[in-house]
């Protein structure tokens, strides 16, 4: 708590900076969704969900602190209000929700209790500073450690994507719906707006192959 220092920013990095981890095979199988293996070995590729939530958290402490962390400023008008059709914006939205899913799915019931605000004694307060059940985080942390999956290049070409998802032999598609990124994905008609507007996406998809990109 407090005004963010180097020292906090580096303990904040520390708590979730595991990367993606990797399982052999036979506990792959026992996953209730089938996911990628890693190229070229009998290893399979998961995160676990905690790491996604704190770095979620931790972009969203970081917006308190437009004066240390500058980034928010390339997302606001001249009004200082934020454009809520930027790739930033719809990502802290997505954060809030999946927090929000988790709090909800994880549901902590620990008791707490209540007391008066001595030495006041004007109202009766919680005691938010409760006892709960917790996993142990040391050792989640030491299981991301020991499983961490070597660094290789996420990015692939369409076709590499076409030859990794051939491969999967499972649907690659979102579950979520991603209909609100359809402007990152110029005429692509997997989105609902692109298929509804069919004279604009070939304008995009030929601007974009003019392009290069």
């Amino acid at each position: 708590m407090g005004f963010p220092t180097d020292e906090t920013d580096r303990l904040w990095q520390e708590l979730y900076n595991f990367g993606i981890s990797k399982i052999p095979e036979h506990e792959a199988r026992m996953l209730p969704h089938t996911t990628l293996k890693v190229p070229g070995t009998d290893e399979y590729l998961v995160q676990l969900d905690v790491w996604h939530e704190l770095h979620c958290l931790n972009d969203l402490r970081m917006l308190l602190y437009p004066e240390r962390f500058p980034g928010l400023a390339g997302v606001t008008n001249d009004k200082g209000v934020i454009d809520r059709e930027s790739i930033e914006f719809r990502h802290w939205d997505h954060c809030v929700d999946s927090i929000r899913e988790t709090l909800m799915c994880h549901a902590d019931v620990a008791p707490i209790p209540f007391r008066v605000n001595f030495p006041a004694s004007k109202v009766i307060v919680p005691r938010l500073a409760t006892t709960h059940t917790c996993r142990n985080f040391t050792k989640i942390q030491e299981w991301a450690k020991e499983h961490k999956a070597s660094y290789w290049n996420y990015n692939v070409t369409a076709e590499q994507a076409e030859e990794i998802m051939r491969e999967s032999g499972f649907d690659n598609a979102p579950w979520e719906s991603i209909d609100d990124q359809y402007m990152e994905f110029p005429g692509n008609t997997f989105f609902t707006y692109w298929r509804e507007h069919p004279e604009e996406a070939k304008a995009a998809r030929e601007k974009t192959a003019a392009s290069g990109l």
